[in-house]
């Protein structure tokens, strides 16, 4: 729909309610928020989507947790650590940690969770991926563990402090399908989930036992966090204008732009690093062989006016920033490239249509999820004015996934955030480049190019070849950023939603917020 008719649809249903009140919860120590998709589980190995990921973290604990502000590591259940030698590393663990069961945490737990993963019966998305480098674990005593990984790997830190969360070796151990855990979550978290249903939505309540030790974890302020499954944008709206929800993300601009009228509501915007991209099924794995053209994959993207969709879609504090240069956020370590995007030039772009063939164009379908969707549709309108008609297929993020691991999809337009703000961009090139179901280029080099950054422990020659990869993804045409994701979120007044504290792509931790 084009964003002015939305506007006005939006506005309609404003002007309806904007003068209701919204209902104080400062005094009940509650939050209610909604979020777009059922949660089913809280369990980020079962069901690693972004809205699980915003409650995972809360209800569990990492060996060592990562302050965004200071950008480094920090100790989490690990109250130190040392290498051995380079793929040897030796945990000292925290003494008089619980589990929300009431359970005392120790090397026992880490061992089993390290052996779980490792267990061929053990099958859910992204073992691979983010637990391939795990060779073994080994109890030194009752507060000590060494892990062993399979190669030498340079950010392997980080990469622990946001994938491997810990589980209570006994509750855990002795379920029959381990995949029901997430439905009554136990963790060491500043928050305890006491309802997980997907119907219904998620309670958290504040844990009393959490001791902060650090910036990485912070301990919880607010007593009681109520997450609502609420899939439509305008059903949240209006739930926020007349108070029966506290906190709405990913809002559209121009969303946020009519609900400062309420004066019950502020809307916070906050910088994020997830962007979206658009990629086109260079290996042809969906049959739509357009695409194996060089010429024309670069024809689509220099149809696409990049500023104007970012002057259009997102909100005037990040609208001035400069256009992402590489598929890759500038904040992570290790975003290195050379190769800028094509520049938007319509006159360039149908003469490679023609010089490919297709002078008048062709019909596309654009499969798009969540967030990325008014990107994506926005998209969709400028690419008709080379000829191309294209459609859009809005799908659900498991409806996405399952499609793309089909090789089902021409082109997709979708956000990425880098596993949910990594600190290290090798979620990146890994998730976009290792050979897989992901992979809609199929580059061999690129392929050889991300274990080879697997597997180098200096930063600096891993630099280079990241690099290599980026600049060749951009010459290829593989795929492009188009707009940056600010964090917007309409919030209760008396919420505060502070600057600092997460990269989270939702631009808020439970943990960190606060009445004011």
């Amino acid at each position: 729909m084009p964003i002015r008719h939305r506007c006005l649809r939006w506005l309609g249903l404003v002007g309806l309610i904007l003068a209701l009140p919204a209902l104080a919860q400062k005094a009940q120590d509650t939050v209610r928020i909604g979020v777009y998709q059922p949660i089913s589980v809280i369990d980020a190995f079962y069901d690693p989507q972004p809205q699980t990921a915003l409650m995972d973290r809360m209800v569990f604990d990492t060996l060592v947790q990562y302050d965004s502000d200071k950008r480094e590591v920090v100790p989490g259940l690990a109250e130190s650590w040392r290498f051995v030698d380079e793929r040897t590393i030796e945990f000292k663990l925290r003494h008089g940690v619980k589990f929300h069961d009431g359970s005392d945490f120790d090397a026992d737990d880490v061992v089993y969770t390290v052996n779980f993963i490792l267990d061929p019966a053990s099958k859910f998305r992204f073992k691979e991926t983010r637990y391939g480098l795990f060779e073994s674990i080994e109890k030194i005593d009752q507060f000590t563990v060494r892990l062993k990984i399979k190669i030498p790997y340079g950010p392997i830190l980080s990469r622990l402090s946001t994938s491997l969360t810990i589980y209570p070796s006994n509750a855990h151990g002795k379920l029959a399908d381990k995949a029901t855990f997430g439905r009554n979550p136990i963790g060491t978290g500043p928050y305890k989930a006491t309802m997980v249903d997907s119907a219904r939505g998620v309670v958290l309540e504040k844990n009393p036992d959490f001791k902060e030790i650090n910036a990485g974890q912070r301990v919880a302020k607010i007593g009681k966090i109520i997450v609502m499954p609420i899939p439509d944008h305008q059903t949240q709206l209006a739930k926020m204008m007349i108070g029966e929800q506290d906190i709405m993300y990913d809002v559209p601009s121009e969303v946020a732009d009519l609900m400062r009228g309420n004066p019950n509501i502020q809307i916070s915007v906050r910088p994020s690093v997830a962007f979206t991209y658009l990629m086109l099924d260079a290996a042809n794995r969906s049959g739509f062989d357009k695409f194996k053209d060089r010429r024309v994959r670069e024809a689509v993207f220099r149809a696409i006016d990049r500023r104007a969709l970012v002057n259009a879609l997102q909100p005037k504090e990040i609208a001035a920033e400069p256009l992402q240069t590489a598929m890759c956020h500038a904040w992570h370590d290790g975003c290195v490239a050379t190769l800028t995007p094509p520049e938007f030039d319509l006159e360039r772009s149908k003469q490679l249509l023609k010089e490919a063939g297709v002078p008048n164009g062709f019909s596309l379908t654009i499969a798009t999820w969540g967030a990325a969707r008014p990107v994506a549709e926005a998209v969709a309108g400028q690419l008709r004015r080379i000829g191309i008609t294209a459609g859009i297929e809005s799908l659900t993020s498991t409806g996405f996934v399952t499609k793309r691991a089909g090789g089902q999809l021409a082109a997709y337009l979708v956000a990425w955030d880098n596993g949910g703000g990594n600190p290290d961009v090798e979620s990146t090139v890994n998730f976009f480049y290792e050979k897989g179901d992901r992979n809609y280029n199929q580059d061999a080099e690129l392929e050889r190019l991300q274990k080879e950054a697997l597997a180098e422990t200096d930063l600096k020659k891993r630099d280079a070849i990241h690099q290599i990869i980026f600049d060749k993804a951009t010459a290829e045409r593989y795929s492009m950023p188009v707009t940056p994701l600010a964090s917007v979120i309409a919030h209760n007044k008396d919420l505060k939603i502070p600057v600092g504290g997460t990269k989270k792509p939702e631009g808020f931790s439970f943990n960190l917020l606060e009445w004011r």
